[in-house]
């Protein structure tokens, strides 16, 4: 599991990046990004396993889940400030190792472990989706990055699959600490071999290679958090709150109104399928116009808020349909939203992206915790307070979209425009 990037090694100017190698890198980046996923994940898929076993109230799982996401703006928080190796393999060795070892103690002693796992877990998701963020824009092809930030993001909802898919056809035989076992066996041997491939390509002592153009010149600027940012930082807080609070009460609404649970589960496993490959579809969209970017970004968050509000509709078919829209595009702009932010940024993308992680690490824990308190009042309060948020959200886009830079036709493109509240290079 290979993910090799010299920052400060010899660098082939942009064009010359060889497209096959790019997408090479964005797979292993996604199955990184799988599993650092899984501590929250696991715990979800397993909820009332775990809850039969220790004696545990559904607040105190969904606690447990907030610490994952808590944790997570915290990586994302000091990863802002942090420097990128020079190989940015050994930092996600170091997440993987980390993370075997919080699934491994949520195994053994779960009644504190469980925490363990979501705090540890959270915290190295967070630090290291910054530095996979610069790692793609500097070692992918112009035209490949866009869909190498899908690839990635479609990580998240496979891992959430991947969890309710082994659970019940694993956790029966072995129990479910026996999942939390084996996925700590695959993140320990996904950090052995990151390992084994730094020592092996590892820059050499002494070695003088040719720096990035872009990291020589932003190296030790400071990164002006201005309109840009902070718009889509909130537009990727306000979606993460409907991704989220989507991903863990959608299912319980559904049953709530009489909906069987098989059918329940299906609409949310098809949701969770649209949600992949609108990711995907994005990216490669974008990477061949890139100036549709912007319209699909706030049509993304449109469409999830139009989702969210049918989903108040009585009637299984608009209950369906609103599901997929706000799965599809509610939360199919993630990999997208990440890559608006790193493009205008170079050299300083993963100061950039710690900001957007930031704000979905912020949302993804909010979410949750609303929709649990609005529930209480009835699934629709749940689902007209998410409609809030993803209009919010696309308001953001368009806040952002606003300063993107002075020319009429800026926008995001591979020209890596700069935001105008941007600092300029001397």
């Amino acid at each position: 599991m290979s993910v090799l990037v010299r920052t400060e090694g010899r660098e082939t100017a942009a064009g010359a990046i060889r497209p096959q190698a790019g997408l090479s890198t964005a797979s292993r980046v996604a199955a990184v990004t799988v599993l650092t996923s899984l501590p929250v994940f696991l715990p979800g898929a397993a909820n009332g396993l775990i809850c039969a076993e220790l004696g545990w109230s559904p607040v105190r799982m969904g606690a447990v889940l907030a610490v994952y996401w808590l944790a997570s703006l915290s990586g994302a928080f000091v990863s802002r400030r942090a420097a990128l190796p020079p190989v940015v393999e050994r930092t996600l060795s170091i997440a993987l190792f980390a993370t075997c070892l919080g699934l491994l103690t949520a195994a053994v002693a779960p009644a504190v472990g469980l925490w363990i796992s979501s705090a540890v877990g959270g915290y190295a998701y967070g630090y290291t989706q910054p530095h996979t963020n610069a790692l793609l824009m500097r070692r992918c092809a112009p035209r490949l990055r866009a869909f190498a930030f899908g690839l990635k993001q479609a990580a998240v909802p496979t891992a959430t699959l991947l969890a309710s898919v082994a659970m019940p056809m694993l956790a029966g035989a072995g129990g479910w600490r026996l999942v939390f076992a084996g996925t700590a066996v695959l993140c320990g041997a996904g950090g052995v071999f990151l390992v084994r491939q730094g020592m092996r390509h590892g820059i050499r002592p002494g070695h003088s290679g040719a720096r990035h153009p872009a990291a020589t010149r932003d190296r030790g600027a400071p990164l002006r958090v201005g309109t840009f940012l902070v718009a889509l930082s909130c537009a990727g807080f306000f979606g993460a709150m409907v991704g989220n609070g989507l991903g863990g009460f959608l299912v319980l609404a559904l049953t709530t109104r009489g909906v069987s649970l098989s059918a329940a589960g299906a609409v949310a496993t098809a949701g969770a399928a649209l949600n992949i490959a609108v990711r995907l579809a994005m990216g490669w969209l974008v990477g061949r116009v890139p100036q549709v970017a912007w319209a699909a970004l706030t049509g993304l968050f449109l469409t999830g808020a139009a989702g969210t509000a049918l989903l108040t509709r009585p009637g299984l078919g608009a209950i369906t349909v609103g599901a997929l829209l706000a799965y599809g595009g509610g939360w199919g702009w993630a990999g997208l939203l990440h890559y608006a932010i790193a493009l205008p940024y170079a050299g300083q993308e993963q100061r950039a992206t710690a900001y957007s992680q930031m704000g979905v690490s912020l949302g993804a824990a909010t979410g949750p915790l609303m929709c649990g308190l609005l529930f209480q009042l009835g699934p629709d309060a749940a689902w007209w307070a998410l409609t809030a948020a993803g209009s919010a959200a696309g308001a953001c886009v368009l806040v952002a979209r606003g300063h993107v830079g002075p020319r009429p036709d800026a926008g995001v493109s591979p020209a890596r425009r700069r935001p105008r509240d941007s600092p300029r290079p001397a």
